[in-house]
């Protein structure tokens, strides 16, 4: 039930996987979707390569671009760490984390050393050069990107395509959820009088949350106590003029601001807390941050609850994306919320149909996916050093909402321990690896200050060489294509890459079932 993206997502990758189930999508052509999930992680990558759908199929009708990552601008006032980067990982960065968290550790003991992020992480490079992240089949190692789209257009292409493939699309209002005497859902009886009759049933009803909260009155764990933001305002730019490979989220007095380069139009949404800013207020922000005239645009406010559903999986319905819970979309986590839930799904029911042992089990896992983001985000805000609005102040001073496994980690962080075992022992290593910690604490400038720092030894600054690590990033970007370049070989129908290896389907469908989240993240 349900289209949009998340709806129209199940549909083609549970035709995928189940293709002689009969399946059949209930949307409404009188209720719009959210249409503002312009950005994804690698898993969308994944998701694509499992149904079969290559990139030049796809991305020039969506809008798409190619996203090496985030760039965190202003959340921090610490001299030169006012900007950072999150990358996707690359697979010879493996080796650089171990140098940054080499150095970071010796700079949070006071010794001057190198510890930006930037410096250790291959995408940060293909980002500030513009280049698109799908290397030459030539290319010895590899690089995992995302996408920017039109999420409206997305979701369209989704609906042809699985429509293309057998899944039927009927039009209709549901007015009542009926269920049987044990408890199941039996049908959904639509405001014109008919009925649908199923066996399982996908909640991507969004907000609203039919099946999920409205007829099966599942609970709602609210994350508001942790994560202040509540509402988005939205509006649309031309294109920047050299094609961006990264997304932009900058801070803000009361929230911030993210920036989605897309073909055709730049993706712009400011997300703020209603209890330190009206809308009127948002809009204003927003309009003066993009350098346009308050009265030239008609933004769009989205009004949401941070927190999830307390279970995922009831009986014979599944809630998937925003029927299912709302994070604010800081790291892009919407779509890979919405694809670990279904790959979770395919693999337990392959293994088990309505076994309430695997539905348990689905509960947990996306619990704790949940919960894992909430804290990642948490974090964001939490050690900004940002003064200059009440909004930031209220932010750093929410001690009381630190979970217990976040404050083990920040805790260790500030006494200059490892906090790899941290993230290994409290769980929270499990959606957001070692690298994405470092990444957020070290680009964010948490170490001391105040105090002078202790040159470093020869012996420390030969293990970790700036110009050596800067030099052979460097050399490795001069493989890519610029994004442009790249974009314009997918509109003549040709892969980003000249020589660039088709994907099996089976396969890609096989290794996504096995997805874990941190596979499919900023890491």
């Amino acid at each position: 039930m349900g289209g949009g993206t998340a709806g129209w997502m199940a549909a083609l990758l549970l035709q995928r996987a189940f293709p002689n189930a009969s399946l059949t999508l209930l949307e409404s052509s009188a209720i719009g979707t959210i249409g503002v999930g312009e950005g994804s992680t690698p898993a969308l990558k994944s998701f694509f390569d499992a149904v079969g759908i290559d990139e030049h199929a796809w991305m020039p009708t969506c809008g798409a671009t190619f996203k090496s990552g985030i760039r965190f601008d202003d959340w921090s006032r610490v001299p030169g760490f006012e900007s950072y980067f999150h990358p996707f990982l690359t697979q010879f960065d493996r080796d650089h984390i171990r140098a940054l968290a080499y150095n970071s550790e010796l700079r949070r003991r006071g010794v001057d050393v190198h510890a930006h992020p930037d410096l250790f992480c291959y995408s940060a490079y293909l980002a500030d050069r513009a280049l698109c992240p799908v290397p030459p089949h030539s290319f010895p190692f590899d690089v995992q990107y995302g996408y920017h789209f039109d999420a409206n257009r997305l979701a369209a292409f989704m609906k042809a395509s699985a429509q293309a493939r057998g899944v039927v699309c009927r039009d209709g209002l549901a007015r009542h959820v009926r269920r049987d005497e044990r408890g199941d859902v039996s049908a959904i009886e639509l405001d014109d009088g008919a009925t649908i009759a199923a066996d399982f049933f996908i909640d991507c009803s969004g907000f609203a949350s039919v099946i999920t909260k409205n007829a099966l009155g599942i609970s709602y764990e609210t994350y508001g106590d942790a994560l202040f933001n509540d509402r988005a305002v939205t509006f649309a730019t031309p294109p920047v003029p050299v094609a961006a490979s990264h997304t932009t989220a900058t801070a803000l007095p009361c929230g911030w601001v993210w920036h989605i380069p897309q073909q055709e139009r730049t993706g712009n949404g400011y997300v703020y807390s209603s209890a330190h800013r009206s809308e009127d207020q948002a809009a204003s922000e927003l309009a003066a941050h993009l350098g346009v005239a308050e009265n030239a645009i008609t933004p769009r406010t989205l009004r949401f609850s941070t927190g999830r559903a307390t279970t995922v999986w009831n009986r014979n319905t599944l809630a998937v994306g925003l029927a299912q819970g709302v994070l604010e979309p800081l790291e892009a986590t919407a779509l890979a919320l919405v694809q670990l839930t279904l790959a979770r799904f395919i693999r337990y029911w392959r293994a088990g149909q309505g076994n309430a042992r695997y539905a348990s089990q689905l509960n947990d896992e996306i619990a704790d996916a949940y919960a894992n983001v909430k804290d990642y985000l948490h974090t964001h805000y939490l050690t900004s050093n940002r003064d200059d609005s009440g909004y930031w102040r209220a932010c750093r001073a929410n001690g009381s909402a630190i979970s217990p496994r976040l404050k083990a980690v920040i805790e260790t962080w500030f006494s200059g321990g490892d906090i790899a075992p941290v993230l290994h022992e409290t769980g929270l290593g499990r959606h957001y690896k070692l690298n994405s910690w470092l990444y957020l604490l070290s680009g964010m400038g948490i170490y001391p200050r105040g105090v002078a720092l202790t040159p470093a030894s020869r012996e420390q600054l030969d293990k970790v060489p700036p110009a050596s690590i800067r030099d052979f990033f460097e050399r490795c970007t001069l493989n890519h294509l610029p994004q442009a370049d790249a974009l314009a070989r997918l509109r003549a129908g040709l892969p980003a890459e000249e020589g660039a290896a088709a994907t099996d389907p089976d396969l890609a469908l096989e290794r996504m079932l096995g997805l874990d989240f941190a596979a499919a993240s900023p890491r």
